[in-house]
């Protein structure tokens, strides 16, 4: 088993192709999504997953109100655009 960060780096880096093909599952809500390792890196490990526009809707539609679609669909239409000033 590995207990340090640098082996598990060293591991990931390795494999880094093969890794890549893998998905991780993660539940959110009460559905289990699917983020696909899309990059392996020295500091990181990025996870990607696409939700498509229609697929928020027809996630709502089916009653799933706290899922990955629902908080994809609240961030959009919450979010407002900072001002430059407020930024620095």
């Amino acid at each position: 088993m590995i207990d340090n960060p640098e082996d598990l780096k060293e591991k990931a880096l390795a494999n880094k192709p093969g890794l890549r093909r893998q998905y991780v599952n993660i539940p959110v809500g009460d559905e289990e999504y699917g983020f696909r390792i899309s990059g392996i890196g020295a500091k990181a490990i990025k996870l990607e997953k696409y939700v498509k526009y229609d697929e928020i809707f027809e996630a709502l539609e089916a009653g799933n109100e706290n899922g990955l679609e629902a908080m994809v669909k609240q961030i959009i239409e919450d979010y407002e655009e900072e001002n430059e000033e407020e930024a620095e």
